[in-house]
């Protein structure tokens, strides 16, 4: 069954999210840079001095290109979020959507399924999307509450329809959200979101 998706997303929300992206590259940290390594080709995401400083922790693979994002307001989420990281794992191949990482601007009241429907933008306008496949996990990451979400959006023109997962944790300092979406290649970015989803933990300060 399919439903027209209410969030504000899709073209105008990538097209707002590559220039944010593209206006704060001075905050990238180049392959092997930054984090705590393993020695296994392994850095920890999250922490001071690690690329991208985030209130939860997470490992990624050394080559993978971690970059720190200034918060800038989304206008297709309500309540705002910010993007904060990205992460490349796909060699900085043309059409490979990346992991994004998301924070909110200030705490959130409810739960984490809650939470996820502001930051989708649930009740707002659309521009003629469609979602289908809907899937939503409540769990736990990290120790941490969280929800998972899945689902394959269908632009409304004749570009072929693409999945999104997200995850949404709660965090002290609010919910963060993991992201991929996006046409291309997902496989890099869902493995790096794999990676992240069962590695993460909280930052102790």
């Amino acid at each position: 069954m399919r439903r027209r998706l209410r969030g504000v997303r899709g073209l105008l929300g990538a097209v707002l999210l590559a220039g944010t992206v593209a206006g704060c590259g001075s905050g990238a940290a180049s392959d092997g840079g930054g984090g705590a390594s393993d020695g296994g080709g392994v850095v920890s995401v999250g922490a001071q001095g690690s690329g991208c400083a985030l209130p939860m922790t997470f490992e990624a693979e050394k080559r993978w290109t971690r970059k720190s994002v200034m918060p800038t307001y989304q206008p297709s989420k309500s309540p705002p979020f910010s993007v904060v990281c990205e992460i490349d794992a796909g060699g900085g191949k043309k059409g490979t959507p990346p992991l994004t990482v998301y924070l909110a601007d200030r705490p959130l009241d409810g739960g984490p399924k809650q939470m996820m429907a502001a930051f989708r933008g649930e009740g707002m306008a659309n521009y003629g999307e469609y979602q289908s496949e809907e899937q939503v996990k409540e769990t736990t990451v990290g120790f941490s509450s969280a929800v998972e979400v899945t689902y394959r959006l269908s632009p409304p023109d004749d570009q072929k329809p693409w999945k999104v997962t997200l995850l949404l944790v709660l965090t002290p300092k609010g919910p963060m959200v993991l992201e991929v979406r996006g046409p291309g290649d997902q496989g890099p970015a869902l493995k790096a979101y794999q990676r992240a989803r069962s590695t993460m933990q909280q930052v102790h300060t």
